[in-house]
């Protein structure tokens, strides 16, 4: 039994942030994961992301009603490799408010190392306007256990390092 990835993010990504629970780092770039939310639609391919930033989002000038897309390079391809599996995670973190949504968390689309890769998000998957405010989003490589077999697997998520990052601010309308 494999541990969703999505459902990890959160703990895992304070420790990421504070140095805590990765094996290494990776400079900002990549997609990939099996654990992309049903809500969430993800693509392969599209524009760049923003030099030194590793994650790019359009539109430039969100509003509370607007679709997000997020884009990405994966340093390295996702899925199986040997005993791990590899997975990219999106979070997306601003303020809380009644009526709408100020965070969400997907798992991106599986992808090829050097691969461009999308995360389109809006209200319609998300059932509520996004809240008005500044936001900040990451993407984090994550690894897991890849087990076969009848042998008891290990249960765990680490994060492997930040693949990108941005702010922004959503307003009204």
């Amino acid at each position: 039994m494999r541990l969703p990835a999505t459902g990890a993010v959160a703990l895992l990504a304070a420790a990421a942030l504070s140095g805590c629970g990765g094996s290494g780092s990776r400079s900002a770039s990549g997609p990939g994961g099996s654990t992309a939310s049903s809500t969430t639609r993800s693509t392969h391919s599209s524009p760049s992301p923003a030099p030194g930033s590793g994650l790019s989002l359009s539109p430039t000038h969100p509003t509370t009603s607007s679709e997000l897309t997020f884009v990405f390079t994966a340093p390295v391809a996702s899925g199986v490799h040997g005993s791990h599996v590899i997975d990219y995670s999106l979070s997306i973190t601003g303020p809380a408010g009644s009526g709408c949504v100020g965070a969400h968390e997907a798992g991106a689309p599986r992808v090829g190392r050097g691969v461009r890769a999308r995360i389109t998000i809006g209200p319609a998957e998300l059932h509520a306007p996004w809240c008005a405010g500044r936001y900040s989003a990451r993407v984090l490589e994550l690894r897991s256990a890849h087990c076969t077999g009848s042998a008891p697997c290990p249960q765990y998520v680490s994060v492997v390092g930040l693949v990108g990052r941005t702010a922004f601010t959503i307003r009204s309308g």
